[in-house]
């Protein structure tokens, strides 16, 4: 089972984003039409998967009831034609492995877990934590490297800690942030063929290049056609292409001076970045959740004139017009 989970959970992990209202109410009819558009243009040839709840989405911002919403309708829609994951960050390990449990019998084909960090764990707390959920649901585990994010500045899943999650029966993967990119590569290196592992940083070839088996993304809420094309490029070794084409859609480094001080503007989530850029894009996906602090206008303005002036518009297929029949309809 184990083996072929990992063959299933393997190249694009895209991160979908949550829509909701003015009044952050979830909008469930319109991420229906998203995901079937998702599905429909591309990723139901895969290899990819849809990752509902997770950092871009806001799944830490989520009650309950959204949560398992938008569980539901992940599952249903996408059943049999895509690979599938939703993400947990609870800290209470009953909880996690409570929500594991509901993903699993809903058909999600694997849970993207961050570590406890809140509680300052020590390593056998980290391994306990994802132990317990692996052993109290049937269902795949990517663990969350989120070294900006646990006990002590830098922490960073060990090779030792690594190594234990590879005799999980659940653990398929890791899904990896660094700002130690020496010591990823090396857990590649050591560890590729028992553990996926998947690059949330911008220059991914790196991994590829010895053994990473995917890579997330957020742009391919929008352009899926990009994401696919670049994990495309990376399976057949064509990685100088693949860095070529990265380099040509390279966000202007001005649009991300969002404070006036040079800080960001919210330090508790990816949201409200997120949802700029998905809207300089031509998708409207609602406010951020609170409370975050929403962009200032000089980095909306950023991002709009670096839309304008690079290629990636060449990609995009999403259309708003597929929301707005959905607003007459109701009408």
């Amino acid at each position: 089972m184990a083996s072929s989970r990992k063959d299933r959970i393997q190249g694009v992990l895209l991160s979908i984003a949550t829509i909701n209202d003015e009044d952050h109410n979830l909008l469930l009819d319109r991420q229906r039409v998203h995901l079937r558009w998702l599905i429909d243009h591309g990723f139901k040839e895969g290899p990819g998967v849809l990752l509902i709840a997770g950092g871009m989405g806001e799944g830490y911002f989520l009650d309950d009831d959204e949560w398992y919403a938008l569980t539901d309708l992940l599952a249903e829609e996408a059943r049999g034609k895509v690979a599938t994951g939703v993400g947990i960050f609870e800290l209470s390990a009953r909880r996690a492995a409570s929500k594991a449990r509901y993903a699993a019998d809903a058909g999600i084909d694997c849970v993207q877990k961050a570590p406890p960090h809140y509680l300052l764990p020590s390593e056998q707390e980290v391994f306990d934590h994802y132990r317990y959920v692996n052993d109290a649901a049937d269902i795949g585990i990517v663990a969350y490297n989120t070294p900006w994010a646990m006990p002590s500045p830098g922490f960073e899943f060990s090779q030792r800690l690594l190594e234990r999650f590879a005799t999980l029966e659940n653990m398929v993967g890791i899904k990896w942030s660094t700002s130690d990119y020496r010591h990823y590569l090396r857990m590649i290196r050591v560890l590729g063929d028992r553990l996926n592992f998947f690059d949330n940083n911008r220059i991914f070839t790196h991994g590829a290049r010895i053994g990473s088996k995917g890579f997330t993304d957020f742009l391919g809420n929008v352009a899926p056609r990009l994401a696919l094309k670049k994990w495309e490029l990376v399976s057949q070794g064509r990685f100088d292409e693949c860095d070529e084409l990265e380099l040509r859609l390279e966000f202007d480094p001005a649009a991300k001076e969002v404070g006036s001080d040079g800080s960001p503007a919210s330090g508790m989530g990816e949201g409200p970045v997120a949802r700029m850029i998905l809207n300089a894009l031509g998708m409207d996906t609602g406010p951020a959740f609170p409370a975050q602090v929403s962009q200032p206008e000089a980095a909306v303005e950023a991002y709009m004139r670096f839309v304008q002036a690079s290629g990636i518009r060449q990609w995009v297929d999403w259309d708003q017009s597929l929301f707005d029949e959905l607003s007459v309809a109701r009408q």
